[in-house]
């Protein structure tokens, strides 16, 4: 049964419709509980979301039917939706609730956002260590690579903010003043994985054939301006409807992916607040590292 409403967001008209629609048939969440959640979360999925372009990948039946990745935005959009055009592409803008239901109306469960305003594209907010396991390594041996990315972070004067990617992965954000192009935050990441590599060779890998890798891969390539990852809060299209969440350095050991879901992930921002803020309000100089010409060179 097609069912439809028009309700009013943020004083924009939204038609929402098959708010039953299962999409999470595990453990039974429906579009009506993606919706929700968005509603909960937008006070800091805003924060790191607004003003950036879009990737979503849509699940129109279902986590476990087929899905698509959209970047242009679709024929029907809402006159009032905020774009940005790349090259031939014209890209969602995250601007606020109203878009973001939109796209959760229409199937969209994994938000990617670009890693630069839509102000300022030549420059990213951030650079991005993807830690990616592989067998026999798990979730536990991604972890154990961020403590030691977290080191060598250290020794390079940067402070790094790690997220649990919603799978076994882990993600830490490097945040950095607007000032450094991608080609500085693509080389930066890629010499954090090379020292890894270099003091782990049995733990890590740079090895771009997943048939060939042993260990966790560094993925220094997702600071390319093409390239996005999972944002922070964002859902993923997994059995239990994990969330790709912070947490603090000390508590990787204590949680586990499944433990951040659609249902326990407001609560835990409620209690702990936003373990991001620092990725938005804190960014960083990276002047000490572009005198050192070695370092680069790497």
């Amino acid at each position: 049964m097609i069912t439809e409403q028009i309700v009013q967001v943020e004083g924009k008209s939204l038609k929402l419709s098959n708010l039953e629609k299962v999409l999470w048939p595990g453990p039974g969440l429906t579009k009506a509980d993606l919706l929700e959640y968005h509603a909960k979360m937008q006070a800091v999925t805003k924060r790191h979301w607004q003003g950036r372009a879009l990737t979503v990948t849509r699940y129109p039946h279902g986590v476990e039917e087929a899905f698509f990745y959209q970047k242009n935005v679709p024929s029907g959009a809402p006159p009032w939706l905020v774009t940005h055009l790349v090259d031939d592409t014209h890209y969602v803008v995250a601007d606020d609730l109203a878009t973001i239901s939109w796209l959760a109306n229409s199937g969209a469960i994994e938000f990617h956002p670009s890693t630069y305003l839509t102000i300022r594209p030549e420059v990213p907010s951030y650079a991005m260590i993807d830690l990616d396991p592989t067998l026999p390594q798990g979730y536990h041996g991604a972890v154990q690579v961020g403590k030691y990315c977290r080191d060598i972070l250290d020794s390079l004067g940067l402070r790094g903010y790690p997220k649990v990617s919603g799978a076994t992965g882990l993600h830490i954000y490097i945040p950095l003043e607007a000032r450094y192009d991608f080609q500085i935050t693509l080389q930066l990441v890629k010499v954090v994985g090379i020292e890894l590599k270099r003091r782990y060779p049995h733990q890590v890998t740079l090895e771009r054939l997943v048939k060939n890798r042993r260990g966790v891969y560094v993925d220094y390539l997702q600071n390319h301006p093409s390239r996005t990852i999972v944002g922070v809060y964002s859902p993923r299209p997994t059995p239990e409807a994990t969330v790709s969440t912070p947490v603090r350095w000390e508590d990787l050991d204590y949680y586990r992916p499944c433990d951040f879901t659609l249902r326990t992930v407001p609560d835990w921002v409620g209690e702990r607040g936003d373990l991001f803020l620092p990725v938005v309000a804190e960014p960083q100089s990276l002047e000490h590292l572009l005198d050192k010409g070695t370092f680069w060179n790497l």
